[in-house]
Order: C-alpha cells, then sequence, then structure tokens
C-alpha cells in the first residue's frame, strides 16, 4: 500500500498512513483490540499491533510491510514450503491464543457467538488474500474483524481450503499454478507441520462450509452485513459447488 492511498476490499476501505493503517471500526471493534493486545503481550509476532482510535473513528493499527497473496499467488505460496510456513503460523498462534479469555460481555462481529472454556478465538477469515509476506518469510496476517470463539481445527480447515487449495482445477489455475498441484502431498505438508490428520482436516472443512453456507443464508435473510453481500452474490451456491467437489475427491485427498 503506498502513503495515503485507499484500499477497497469486499468489506472495508483501509488507508495507510506512515507506518500505520487506518480502518472502520464496529461493534465488535473493542473486542478485537483486546486480542491483539494479547498477542502482542504473548510476544506473537504475526499480527498487527493496536495504536487506537484516530480523530475520524477509525481504528489505528501497525502496517505490515510486505506483499499481500492476491491472485496469482506470490511463488513461496504455490511452492509446497508456502503451505508448511501458513501450517506452522496457525500452530504457533493457537498456541499463542489459548491463555485469552475474552471480557464478559464480548461482542465479536457475528452476534450469535459466544465464548465457552475450552474454546480458543479464531481468526475467523483465513486465506491467502490475509496473508503478508516478505520473500519466503511470512511477515504477518492481517483483518482480524471476523475473529470468533471456535475450534482451532476449523482456522486449519480454513487456512487448508483457500491455501493449498482444496478446490477445483479451475480454481487452482486462477492461484496461478500452469500445471494443477499435488492436492495430496500439499495436504499432507499442511497436517504434518500444523498436527493434524488429512482425514480430520476434511471432515473439518466439510462442517466449516456447512455452517458458513447456514449463517449466509440466515443473515443474508436478516439483511445483516457484511453477509447480505455474501448472500446477494452467490455465495452459498459456490460453496456448495466446492463442498460437492470436496466430497468427490476427498478420498483421492486423504
Amino acid at each position: 500500500m503506498k502513503e495515503g492511498r485507499a484500499i477497497c476490499g469486499s468489506v472495508n476501505t483501509v488507508t495507510r498512513i506512515g507506518d500505520t493503517v487506518r480502518r472502520p471500526v464496529g461493534h465488535w471493534t473493542a473486542l478485537v483490540h483486546e486480542l491483539l493486545r494479547y498477542l502482542e503481550r504473548a510476544g506473537f509476532e504475526h499480527a498487527p499491533r493496536v495504536h487506537g482510535i484516530d480523530a475520524e473513528n477509525r481504528e489505528i493499527l501497525s502496517y505490515i510491510q510486505g506483499t499481500t497473496a492476491k491472485r496469482p499467488w506470490p511463488a513461496v505460496l504455490s511452492g509446497d514450503q508456502g503451505v508448511a510456513v501458513l501450517a506452522r503460523f496457525l500452530k504457533n498462534y493457537h498456541l499463542a491464543v489459548q491463555g485469552f479469555i475474552p471480557s464478559d460481555g464480548a461482542n465479536w462481529r457475528d452476534p450469535n457467538k459466544a465464548w465457552r472454556p475450552g474454546m480458543i478465538v479464531k481468526h475467523g477469515d483465513l486465506g491467502p488474500w490475509n496473508t503478508v509476506w516478505q520473500g519466503t518469510e511470512l511477515a504477518g496476517v492481517i483483518d482480524w474483524d471476523f475473529a470468533e470463539p471456535g475450534e482451532g481445527l476449523e482456522d486449519a480447515a480454513q487456512m487448508a481450503w483457500y491455501s493449498i487449495p482444496l478446490r477445483s482445477r479451475s480454481q487452482c489455475r486462477r492461484c496461478g499454478f500452469e500445471t494443477i498441484p499435488d492436492l495430496r502431498t500439499r495436504l499432507r505438508l499442511f497436517c504434518e507441520a500444523y498436527g493434524t490428520t488429512p482425514d480430520a482436516l476434511i471432515a473439518s472443512l466439510l462442517e466449516v462450509q456447512e455452517n458458513e453456507m447456514e449463517r449466509i443464508r440466515r443473515y443474508g435473510e436478516q439483511s445483516i452485513p457484511p453477509w447480505d453481500s455474501f448472500h446477494d452474490r452467490g455465495d452459498v451456491a459456490e460453496i456448495k459447488k466446492e463442498q460437492a467437489w470436496l466430497i468427490k475427491n476427498q478420498r483421492l485427498l486423504i
């Protein structure tokens, strides 16, 4: 991001000012800041630092220098090394966040979410688009607005879905692969680095997909942003198609 430039994503408009980025706040912002400050105290290096709220009521976060993995992907991510890096990041994050207990009455972006003992706080929006790279090194992961209570394996399943990717041939080509990668090998490397098995991860991913379709339907019908926009652009049908691909190919992947 260039100095002073505003970038519009599918959910937020983000502006860089110096070594910070400014983003709109919401009812969930205080909780996300609580999480990010906890991670800073824990010495976790791959999340933005919080610098408060500016005069325009925007949150101020540290700018993470590097290249965001937009399509086509950077070389590190299209190579097998990248998926292992992402899995190790997630393992380290889940270890760091285990001791985080949200404040009573915490407001998550999803109004129906509630934390209970034994859960962790997931990132909730894991894919290459929120990873920042410096060459072959992962500089950080951004956009924590969808953080919510859940299970660590759900985070891993979401990251694997979009980053291996556990998707069709056409989706692989859109990521920049000239030939279809060995998805089975990439899945195995990811699972070994995170500490799970391919069959457990795929079972979790099928559940993640089902839950996300249900949430988009429910909040889309209630006109609750940003899920209403996801609903209008056809995300339910797209996820259903990807779930069908995964069911058809899961035996080949594990």
